[in-house]
């Protein structure tokens, strides 16, 4: 029988460096996706007044529609999905689902514009109709690319100001003129306990 063999002296320290290295680089990644998501946010919201995120409206059926993001922006209501996925994406007003290619992997998802035309419909049932014009865009971050052109509602990040202008939140006077609507709206928004 192999008598137990001693455990160097030095393999404690480095261990312990080990794991402080460790939850070093898990703590630098974290920071980083955290500050990616405050710069995804911080452009989405340059375009609103007002922005509510990851709330859950009534659908007209007794049930409720997760929105990702709820914008009061110069020209009415604005419904954004966001999605971020990398590479090249593929997809079509008529195709059931889209494809995004990346360097490691090939998604497939299902056509992200019939949740934004619910969603787009449960705003519009709470504001009535014509009274503040509704919109809605999915917004893909950087990441993604377009080679064979985007769908229509389709806009990547760094072109959402050229479809919504990005607002000076000090003038608000627009607000003034949906504000009855926009104050019913998050009347009946409740946050998404299960959104991240």
């Amino acid at each position: 029988m192999p008598l137990p063999t001693q455990i160097p002296s030095w393999a404690y320290p480095a261990a312990g460096a080990l794991a402080v290295l460790a939850l070093a680089v898990w703590i630098f990644l974290r920071i980083r996706v955290f500050r990616a998501r405050r710069a995804i946010d911080a452009a989405i919201a340059s375009v609103a007044y007002e922005m509510l995120k990851n709330v859950l409206l009534p659908n007209g059926n007794g049930g409720q529609i997760h929105v990702n993001y709820l914008l009061l922006t110069q020209r009415g209501v604005l419904v954004v999905d966001l999605l971020d996925l990398p590479g090249a994406v593929f997809g079509g007003e008529q195709m059931l689902e889209w494809a995004a290619i990346g360097k490691k992997r090939r998604y497939t998802f299902t056509n992200p514009q019939h949740a934004l035309y619910d969603r787009m419909a449960a705003v519009k049932q709470l504001i009535g109709e014509g009274e503040v014009p509704v919109e809605g865009r999915i917004i893909f971050t950087v990441r993604s690319n377009f080679p064979k052109g985007k769908p229509r509602n389709v806009v990547r990040l760094d072109d959402l100001t050229e479809d919504f202008p990005v607002v000076d939140k000090v003038r608000g006077n627009i607000t003034a003129a949906f504000g009855d609507v926009w104050d019913n709206v998050k009347k009946h928004a409740e946050p998404n306990p299960l959104a991240a």
